[in-house]
C-alpha cells in the first residue's frame, strides 16, 4: 500500500513539473489554439487557413550597441574619479580593493543593447544591460568569490524612444525619462541559460494579463555642448510602476539633482545613433478600422512590415499585395523584397522569384540601402535553389558575392563547387 501511495506520489510531481515547462514554453493562448485546431482537423472538408497560423512573438538581434563609456563618481574629498564601463566607489580606497564583489564598482556595464520585440500587432523595445556579476560562495566571509556574467532587461513600448530622444535634443540641459516598462527581469550568469526564450515568454505574459509588473526604468540624460564638444551623460535609474515616483524622477527641478554624485558619458553622437537607430524601427501604423486613411499606399506597406517582423506571413503578403495594387509603380525595392521574403518563408518559391526579380528591377536611390538592394540575389539564388534551378541559383549566389555579399561565397562553396565536380 505505501509503495502505492509513493509511486502515485512520484506521478503526480512528474505532471506538475510537466506542466510548468509546459506553461514556461508554450503560452496559453498557444495551447488555446492548439485544441482549436485539432477540432478542425477532424472535418476533413476544411483547409488550413491563416487563423491556423500561430503568430510568434520576435524578439531581434541587437539593433544598436553601446559597448564603451566613462564611468564617473564625486569622491568623498569633492574630487571626481572616473573609469571604464564602471562607476566607480565614492571611497578612493575602495576603488583600489578589485577583490571580489569590490571590483564590480558601484555600478558596470559590458555592453547596453536595443533590440526590439513585436507581440501581436503591439511594437515594444528591449533595453539589455550585460555586466559583470558573481557571488561568494561563503556569503558571510566573504571568501571563494565566484565570477560570470548576468544581464537585465527592460520592455517597454517603443513610443517612449521619441522622449528619450526628442527631435529637438535640449543641450546643456539635463532631462528623465520614465520608460513604462512593460516587464523587467535579471538572468544570472545568462551564458548558461536560454535567456532569450525566458526573456520573450515573461513579456507575452505579461502582456496577456498573465503576469503582473511592478517595476519601471527612469533614463536620466544630459546632453552637454561646450566649445564644440558634444557629449552625454546619462544614467539607468531603476524605480517601481508608480506615478507618484516617477514624477519626482521626471520632474525639471530634480534633474540636476541626478548627475551630481554620478553618471556615465559617451561621446553624444553615440547616445543619439544607440536610441535613433532603435526609433527607426517603430512602424507608424493607422488601424483600418480608422476610416479612409487606414487604406492608403503607406499604411498597407507598414502594416505588411509589421505583420513579417511577427512572423505573420500570410498576413503580410496581403497588405503588401495591397499596397502593389495601389501603387503598381512603385519604386521602392524593399516592398518586393519583403513580399519575396515572406512568400519564401511560406515555400512560395516560385511567386518568390517573380518579387525578388521586380526588387532587382529598381535600383536603390540611397547608397545606404545599397546592401539590402545586393541581398535579393542572395535570396533569389535560395528560392530557386528550392525550386531545383541549381544553375539559377548559384548564378544569383555569385553575383550576390560579386556585389560584395559575403555569406554567398559559403553556399557557392557548398553546393556550386561541388555540383560543378
Amino acid at each position: 500500500m505505501m509503495t502505492r501511495t509513493f509511486i502515485l506520489k512520484i506521478k503526480a510531481i512528474s505532471f506538475r513539473i510537466i506542466l510548468v515547462f509546459a506553461f514556461l514554453s508554450v503560452p496559453a493562448f498557444l495551447m488555446a489554439q492548439k485544441k482549436e485546431k485539432r477540432k478542425k482537423d477532424k472535418n476533413k472538408c476544411e483547409t488550413v487557413s491563416e487563423q491556423d497560423l500561430i503568430n510568434y512573438a520576435t524578439l531581434s538581434p541587437p539593433i544598436s550597441i553601446i559597448d564603451h563609456a566613462t564611468g564617473w563618481a564625486k569622491q568623498n574629498n569633492g574630487a571626481w574619479y572616473s573609469m571604464n564601463n564602471e562607476i566607480p566607489f565614492p571611497d578612493q580606497k575602495a576603488n583600489k580593493d578589485n577583490k571580489g564583489v569590490r571590483e564590480l564598482g558601484q555600478d558596470n556595464f559590458i555592453q547596453l543593447e536595443m533590440r526590439s520585440l513585436i507581440i501581436g500587432n503591439k511594437q515594444y523595445s528591449v533595453l539589455i544591460k550585460k555586466y559583470r556579476d558573481g557571488v561568494y560562495e561563503f556569503p558571510v566571509l566573504k571568501e571563494n568569490w565566484n565570477s560570470f556574467k548576468s544581464l537585465d532587461f527592460y520592455v517597454f513600448p517603443t513610443k517612449r524612444l521619441f522622449r528619450l530622444l526628442p527631435d529637438s535634443v535640449p543641450f546643456n540641459e539635463p532631462y528623465a525619462v520614465g520608460l513604462n516598462v512593460l516587464t523587467r527581469g535579471t538572468i544570472k550568469d545568462y551564458k548558461h541559460k536560454n535567456w532569450q526564450s525566458i526573456l520573450v515568454g515573461q513579456a507575452e505574459q505579461t502582456h496577456l494579463g498573465e503576469k503582473i509588473n511592478g517595476s519601471d526604468l527612469i533614463i536620466a540624460v544630459y546632453p552637454i555642448k561646450n566649445s564644440g564638444k558634444e557629449v552625454c551623460r546619462f544614467r539607468l535609474i531603476k524605480s517601481f510602476e508608480n506615478d507618484y515616483l516617477q514624477s519626482i524622477y521626471t520632474a525639471p527641478n530634480h534633474w540636476e539633482y541626478l548627475f551630481r554624485r554620478e553618471f556615465y558619458e559617451v561621446k553624444f553622437y553615440t547616445f543619439k545613433n544607440f536610441v535613433q537607430t532603435a526609433k527607426d524601427e517603430y512602424v507608424k501604423v493607422i488601424p483600418e478600422t480608422a476610416g479612409s486613411g487606414s487604406n492608403t499606399f503607406q499604411n498597407n506597406y507598414n502594416w505588411g512590415i509589421l505583420k513579417y517582423r511577427a512572423g505573420d506571413y500570410i498576413k503580410a503578403i496581403d497588405y503588401f499585395e495591397k499596397a502593389i495594387a495601389l501603387n503598381p509603380g512603385s519604386n521602392d525595392f524593399m516592398l518586393f523584397a519583403y513580399l519575396g521574403n515572406a512568400q519564401s518563408k511560406l515555400h512560395r518559391y516560385s511567386d518568390a522569384v517573380g518579387s525578388y526579380d521586380r526588387a532587382l528591377s529598381i535600383n536603390p536611390d540611397n547608397v545606404m540601402q545599397y546592401s539590402n538592394w545586393v541581398r535579393n540575389y542572395f535570396n533569389r539564388g535560395v528560392a530557386k535553389y528550392y525550386l531545383g534551378d541549381m544553375e539559377g541559383a548559384c548564378k544569383d549566389w555569385n553575383k550576390a558575392l560579386e556585389l560584395g555579399f559575403g555569406p554567398a561565397h559559403d553556399y557557392i562553396m557548398e553546393y556550386c563547387n561541388k555540383n560543378q565536380k
